[in-house]
């Protein structure tokens, strides 16, 4: 035969005393887990994009500065093209592939202005403080634009690119520091050289 439970078994189990007060507290860390995360990821977000910002600013500037790559600044391509007037081979300049600058780098062999590189530098920090010069990527394509024999400078006007590359993101959130760091996409702005710089 089967026991009746006892009296105050019945009496707890009908207690709803401090049940909303639980699931209050439930339902206000995931509120604030959410609301905090979501913060997180806006600033992550606000910082991918000044970074963005940042490189198109960082290109205009390599742009209308003296090249990181000192030996394209002054590139004289007349024994090259043939004659004054005419293009530089695209070919003369790295076999046609790209003049990669990074920091403490020597630009494959052109040359590294570290006082362009660093002009370049301060005014993309000036939009990002995150940015660091080992983010930083100048590269210099010779596309065959400009022309053997210019007068005001280099006779090659190259596609610049700027990019930053392995840039770290800290999480504030205890909740999203799982994450630890989160390295963000690499980011590039392109431009074509101007056949002259003041």
């Amino acid at each position: 035969m089967r026991k009746k439970p006892t009296h105050i078994w019945i009496r707890l189990n009908r207690n709803t005393r401090g049940a909303a007060a639980v699931e209050f507290a439930m339902v206000v860390a995931l509120f604030l887990w959410i609301m905090f995360g979501i913060i997180d990821f806006g600033r992550l977000f606000f910082d991918w994009n000044k970074a963005a910002k940042a490189t198109e600013l960082g290109v205009r500037m390599a742009i209308v500065s003296d090249m990181v790559a000192v030996g394209l600044q002054d590139f004289d391509g007349l024994a090259a093209a043939g004659g004054n007037g005419l293009p530089v081979p695209v070919a003369v300049i790295n076999g046609g592939q790209p003049v990669i600058c990074k920091s403490g780098g020597n630009c494959n062999g052109y040359g590294f202005d570290q006082a362009s590189f660093d002009r370049i530098l301060t005014r993309m920090q000036g939009v990002s403080p995150l940015i660091q010069a080992e983010n930083l990527v100048v590269e210099y394509h010779h596309i065959g634009f400009g022309f053997a024999g210019n007068p005001y400078g280099s006779d090659i006007s190259p596609n610049v690119t700027v990019r930053l590359e392995n840039m770290q993101f800290n999480f504030l959130f205890p909740g999203l520091q799982t994450l630890a760091t989160l390295t963000m996409p690499e980011l590039k702005a392109t431009l074509t050289g101007e056949d002259f710089r003041n």
